[in-house]
């Protein structure tokens, strides 16, 4: 939408203000919707990188003895909260309501701000949803063992393989028990990257496909 939101999303997702303040600049150059077409797949394609480079990074370097450390515990905690919000939750709250509302968008009719064909749209919706399954997944791999439960309690993932497998089937909705979130923290985690792949799988995938078969068919003669 090309109405900017209120400024109480800078402290919700900071990085959905800076995009919207770019794509706000850009609308206003001679080719602003061309701009702002390139722009949005250059920084799907940018932040897909670096979800992918941080859990290379995380699944080197990060364990879980450093909470052990008194002296880092804190600092730890610390990092993991900033980490976590700046990063993850920012972005993907970034990309719940981008597609949520372009989804909205075309089911009522509205001009877009950018000329991506559904093709796109699709494409873009597939990047975020692996973007989002990395990212938790390096979010949980972080966090304390003790916010998760398994055979074990506190449970600790192995490495970063298996946190990412988590995120997968908790974005799937398929929930296998093997491991759960043992803290309101990560289940409010938890609950709320459900919500965002629903959004994606279902609202964008959906009303995308459905669209863009619909303007197929009644083109056809």
């Amino acid at each position: 939408m090309n109405k900017q939101t209120h400024p109480v999303f800078w402290l919700l997702s900071p990085t959905y203000k800076l995009a919207e303040r770019n794509k706000m600049r850009l609308l206003e150059s001679e080719n602003g919707k061309e701009l702002v077409t390139e722009e949005i797949k250059r920084y799907n394609s940018y932040y897909l990188k670096i979800t992918l480079t941080l859990a290379l990074l995380a699944g080197m370097f990060f364990n879980q003895n450093y909470y052990h450390q008194e002296c880092f515990k804190y600092l730890g905690y610390l990092v993991c909260f900033l980490f976590g919000w700046l990063i993850f939750f920012s972005r993907a709250f970034e990309i719940f309501k981008a597609f949520l509302d372009d989804a909205v968008e075309k089911l009522n009719g509205s001009q877009s701000s950018s000329n991506l064909s559904y093709g796109d749209r699709l494409r873009l919706a597939f990047n975020s949803y692996i973007e989002l399954m990395v990212g938790f997944g390096v979010l949980y791999y972080v966090l304390p063992s003790e916010c998760f439960k398994g055979s074990i309690t506190p449970f600790s993932f192995s490495n970063i393989i298996e946190a990412i497998y988590f995120s997968g089937i908790t974005m799937a909705t398929v929930g296998y028990g093997d491991v759960s979130p043992a803290h309101w923290l990560t289940q409010a985690l938890v609950v709320f990257q459900v919500f965002c792949g629903l959004t994606l799988a279902l609202v964008s995938f959906t009303v995308y496909t459905t669209l863009a078969l619909s303007e197929t068919l009644s083109s056809k003669p």
